[in-house]
């Protein structure tokens, strides 16, 4: 079976996560291609997976590389995410590939999504023949605000691709060792970060240090908010950080917390946990709605509407009475294993 895969190839953990799918299914002896859009184009074969880049240009010439990956590899399969899905909707049904599927990502209140767009998208993903959701909430949304079917929808997470790379063991907290906390994520308005500071303006700021690593839009406004507080001197943004970076990042910090206000799905919150690092997550991610709502899992979930919610959660680790790094790891692992994801997801790929 000759199966094309379009995703924007970079070093992002997403673009890893695509890359291993693709691997995976030509190990399984299928024809593999992947296509993405950059600045240069080359193509190269890589563990039997056939890569073709094609220049990034306008919005017809962008229409025209997809029309010809599709019109010249004839595939039997097309998986497209993001910006490709309406192109390789629209010439995957023209050149009638036999089953065109799309991967959605992002809830509207994170793509800030007019009405147009809405209706736009509507009407594209009525060509497709499997939308697959990342989370239960993309579902609802995929039902709710583009009308599509619900048998056409399949749920399916992502794992993380830096699973296994190890984790130093946790230092306990104490009145030397300061209690590491870092809130990566752009800085925008629903990834909410400013319910973090005013949640450590509760406690003793000799206590701990907090590392933001991301960049955006809010700075100026959370550098405001700390000052505020009178927490500044505790607050250390760490700009961009590669992917390479985040791994480090993961294990230097004692305990992450990720406040969004809509998360389709959070890869992030897998990425620290799968490394075996304490999470404190916001009720509202995605990825949440695979696992079970245990008595354990309350414990590390917030309202991310609610600063006391949050203190009430990070008192334990200030403590040191927070869950333990093994805790995390099992949950990643009884909830997004990699093999009992992509056995779900070939099924669908090549049954469907």
């Amino acid at each position: 079976m000759i199966i094309l895969l379009f995703y924007s190839r970079n070093q992002g953990y997403l673009s890893q996560f695509f890359e291993e799918v693709s691997v995976r299914l030509a190990d399984d002896r299928h024809e593999v291609h992947n296509f993405s859009l950059k600045s240069e184009a080359y193509t190269e074969s890589k563990n039997n997976v056939h890569l073709t880049v094609a220049q990034k240009g306008g919005y017809f010439r962008n229409y025209y590389e997809v029309l010809k990956i599709i019109k010249t590899v004839k595939p039997d399969v097309v998986l497209s995410n993001f910006s490709y899905v309406n192109p390789a909707l629209l010439f995957g049904k023209l050149f009638g590939v036999r089953n065109n599927i799309i991967w959605f990502h992002s809830l509207n209140a994170q793509t800030g999504a007019t009405t147009t767009k809405i209706f736009v998208k509507r009407l594209f993903l009525k060509l497709a023949d499997i939308v697959i959701a990342n989370s239960h909430h993309t579902k609802l949304e995929l039902q709710s605000a583009f009308h599509v079917p619900v048998h056409k929808i399949k749920t399916v997470p992502f794992w993380s691709p830096i699973a296994g790379k190890g984790r130093a063991k946790p230092k306990p907290f104490n009145s030397v060792n300061l209690l590491k906390i870092g809130c990566p994520g752009r800085l925008v308005g629903h990834k909410n970060q400013g319910i973090v500071l005013d949640a450590l303006a509760y406690f003793d700021k000799s206590h701990y240090q907090l590392h933001i690593a991301g960049t955006g839009s809010n700075q100026t406004r959370l550098e405001t908010q700390a000052a505020e507080l009178g927490i500044d001197s505790h607050i250390v943004f760490r700009g961009h950080l590669s992917a390479t970076a985040m791994i480090s990042f993961y294990k230097e910090m004692d305990l992450i917390i990720l406040p969004s206000l809509a998360e389709a799905f959070g890869l992030v919150f897998i990425e620290a946990i799968s490394l075996g690092t304490p999470v404190l997550v916001s009720s509202k991610f995605g990825a949440l709605t695979f696992m079970e709502p245990t008595e354990a899992l309350q414990q590390i979930t917030f309202n991310p509407y609610s600063k006391d919610s949050l203190i009430e959660k990070l008192n334990p680790y200030f403590e040191n009475k927070g869950l333990p790094s093994d805790y995390f790891k099992k949950l990643y692992y009884n909830n997004f294993d990699k093999h009992t994801i992509y056995s779900r997801l070939k099924n669908i790929i090549l049954t469907e």
